[in-house]
């Protein structure tokens, strides 16, 4: 259901499309005239605006020129005689969205609010994927990550420790971002560590620093990424990588928020809020004596579970716009490719065992096949072309 604003001085057109459109369930506002279609925008939140094109004293391109100022996504349909189609024209070149010539079939008409409707309906969804990409945000259809989500804003407004569990590529960092910029800390570095990437021994220089000589190769003195995320947020993806002796510098800071660089006998403190995450279940770990008890406990304060893409698989298309938009603005292409519909329907057949990272890296791959063509099934890789 939408909201139509229909702006004609002929009485009976504007009674024939209201009557129609609300047996389509939408709601409806009609009005006589162009200062009046102002009037009502100011009040009836339109998601589409059907005007004739001439009426006095003002005329449909008048009520275009208005909305596309006051309202800039709200579409504009042309409604107009047989022999004003060049001006119809000139209307979309002024920024309406479509136009139907009169008289129209109901079958006509509603195909053309359909179409529009629709449009906007992209619109708006690409204008909140470009939101949440530039703002480290998150955007959903999905009913399990709607709930993840507003369990995150109660846990964001606080500074509690939390704790991410999930499936490898489900977008933890994404969703520890996300908490991030939720904060009073939005303002403050966000620092990441992958425990998993480095050797114990380099992971403890790497997370608390360390000083000239503490051991080979120790030629300068090192801040490490604790002491960066000061007034901020450090995240430490894979926790569960991190050996005993790094748990316990980690569970001394998060209990008394000091500590001391590699080599070095000076007690720091700073202020960060720490933000973990782990594809592995620390609790099972904690029973074969792998983690600590007493720093799982520390972490788990707040535990928010990312649910996997197969979970979610509403938001697969989402997804795939955004990282077109990505992938488009790396490559250097004007524009993100069109998917075509089997593409669309490919994805949303396919369980991804590889999470949001697979369908990034499918994307990329299409994107990099396709450049300015629109995406088919040909750009897809056999695991996924076996689902179309």
């Amino acid at each position: 259901m939408a909201s139509v604003l229909i702006v004609d001085d002929d009485r009976k057109i504007r009674l024939t499309l209201r009557i129609f459109l609300e047996r389509k369930q939408h709601r409806v506002r009609d009005v006589a005239s162009v200062s009046a279609a102002i009037n009502a925008l100011k009040e009836f939140h339109a998601d589409l605006v059907l005007t004739d094109l001439k009426m006095e004293p003002h005329g449909g391109l008048d009520l275009l020129r208005f909305v596309k100022t006051e309202y800039p996504r709200v579409p504009v349909v042309i409604m107009t005689a047989y022999g004003a189609i060049d001006t119809a024209v000139d209307a979309i070149k002024t920024g309406a969205s479509d136009f139907i010539v009169k008289p129209f079939a109901p079958a006509e008409i509603e195909q053309i609010v359909t179409r529009n409707l629709h449009i906007r309906g992209l619109e708006a969804e690409n204008h909140s994927l470009r939101r949440a990409i530039e703002h480290g945000g998150l955007f959903t259809r999905s009913p399990a990550l709607k709930r993840t989500l507003a369990m995150v804003e109660q846990f964001g407004k606080s500074d509690v420790t939390i704790l991410i569990q999930g499936e490898s590529g489900t977008g933890k960092s994404m969703l520890a971002r996300h908490v991030h910029h939720l904060t009073a800390r939005a303002s403050g570095p966000f620092i990441e560590v992958n425990c998993g990437s480095l050797s114990p021994a380099l992971l403890e220089s790497e997370l608390f620093g360390h000083c000239k000589g503490a051991f080979t190769g120790a030629i300068r003195d090192k801040i490490g990424r604790l002491e960066l995320a000061d007034q901020g947020t450090l995240f430490l993806d894979e926790i569960s990588e991190l050996d005993l002796g790094g748990q316990a510098k980690l569970l001394r800071f998060l209990q008394d928020k000091v500590f001391e660089r590699v080599g070095e006998s000076r007690t720091r403190t700073i202020d960060a809020r720490i933000i973990a995450a782990s594809n592995k279940n620390l609790q099972e770990l904690v029973a074969r004596l792998g983690f600590r008890d007493d720093l799982y406990y520390r972490l788990n304060v707040a535990e928010i579970v990312m649910p996997p893409l197969r979970e979610r698989i509403d938001d697969v298309p989402l997804l795939a716009r955004q990282f077109l938009l990505q992938a488009a603005t790396r490559h250097g292409l004007s524009a993100p490719p069109a998917i075509d519909e089997p593409v669309l329907d490919a994805f949303c057949r396919y369980s991804w065992p590889g999470n949001v990272r697979e369908l990034l890296n499918v994307i990329e791959r299409c994107v990099i096949l396709a450049r300015e063509k629109c995406i088919t099934l040909e750009y897809l890789p056999d695991r996924l072309r076996a689902r179309s």
